[in-house]
């Protein structure tokens, strides 16, 4: 039988889109730019030892700035609803909180 917990770990899946987001801060605007109308798809495990979708993907947010959105699922049915973080990052390099 399976112990492991049911639902998505919100702890881990957030500290993984944060270590996504991170990367990306350290990019600059035109990598972001480059990934519009594009997506990243990762797996990654978990220090739980499970298996998390962490996708990445970009969109134009308008006055030259752009979202960087990524979504994180345990590949149940937190699929349906995934935890998600995002960024805005202004033309000047600056990043929005």
């Amino acid at each position: 039988m399976d112990n492991q917990p049911v639902g998505l770990n919100k702890e881990i899946a957030a500290r993984l889109a944060e270590e996504r987001l991170a990367e990306w801060r350290r990019s600059g605007y035109d990598d972001w730019r480059a990934m519009l109308d594009d997506k990243d798809t990762r797996l990654v495990v978990g220090e739980n030892g499970r298996r998390y979708a962490v996708v990445s993907y970009a969109l134009d947010d308008g006055d030259g700035r752009i979202r960087m959105s990524v979504a994180v699922d345990d590949g149940g049915s937190s699929a349906l609803t995934p935890l998600l973080r995002d960024e805005i990052m202004k033309a000047d390099g600056t990043c929005l909180t």
